[in-house]
């Protein structure tokens, strides 16, 4: 069982969390390489991954598209990442960035040498873009899944995309590592949520999450976090 800590633990090892991304990138490593993964998400964001109803987006000529699988389709992705990077260090997870309460970008992710040699563009950091302990708090008064969701996507999510800003603020963000981070702690927050409100669960269960070979599974398959391995400390 992998237990996914928060970025701050003292022990958690940056230097081969750090080394697996720099070995997951380049020519010629074994798939999926990190490039796929950034690859991927831009899909979900364009008109190849609408059908796949990851993300809540304003289309042209003011149709929403609704993102009915965003926790369970990243919930999938950052664990296929996971254990990518866990094929190379057994031991790695990938710590959860609760932004809300840390109100700074993780230390070991702001070397600029290492931002340079990943590619990876930021803009100002603008903590005044993220979510109250308010929003996150009312959270828990939410009764129903598809409410949840959509609330927890919004702001909370978003800020934080918005507030690093650069690649992690267009379709490429997983290109910055931070991604993962932040995407780890949407999926904690989820789990912590889904403890309290054991009924209330996604209303397409049976739906295929899409594309292969990273998806390919029903939504239903990955609602429960110990029976895909791991939980939150």
């Amino acid at each position: 069982m992998t237990i996914r800590n928060n970025q701050n633990t003292p022990a958690f090892p940056w230097d081969k969390f750090i080394d697996a991304i720099n070995k997951t990138h380049g020519i010629g490593v074994p798939a999926p390489a990190y490039r796929d993964f950034v690859k991927l998400h831009v899909q979900a964001m364009g008109s190849e991954g609408m059908d796949w109803h990851v993300h809540t987006m304003r289309m042209a000529g003011g149709m929403v598209m609704e993102g009915y699988n965003f926790l369970s389709w990243h919930r999938r992705f950052v664990l296929k990442m996971e254990q990518r990077l866990q094929a190379i260090h057994p031991e790695l997870y990938i710590p959860y960035w609760n932004a809300v309460a840390d109100r700074a970008i993780p230390a070991a992710l702001q070397d600029k040498k290492l931002l340079k040699s990943w590619g990876v563009t930021r803009g100002k950091w603008n903590p005044n873009q993220l979510a109250s302990p308010a929003d996150l708090a009312a959270l828990d008064g939410i009764a129903t899944f598809k409410t949840f969701q959509r609330v927890l996507e919004g702001a909370i999510h978003g800020g934080v995309h918005m507030a690093v800003g650069g690649d992690l603020a267009g379709a490429s963000s997983p290109s910055d590592p931070l991604f993962w981070l932040h995407h780890a702690n949407i999926d904690r927050i989820w789990a912590t949520w889904q403890r309290t409100h054991k009924k209330a669960g996604p209303p397409n269960p049976g739906d295929v999450l899409q594309p292969l070979p990273l998806f390919g599974v029903t939504v239903a398959s990955v609602q429960d976090v110990s029976k895909l391995g791991y939980k939150y400390a």
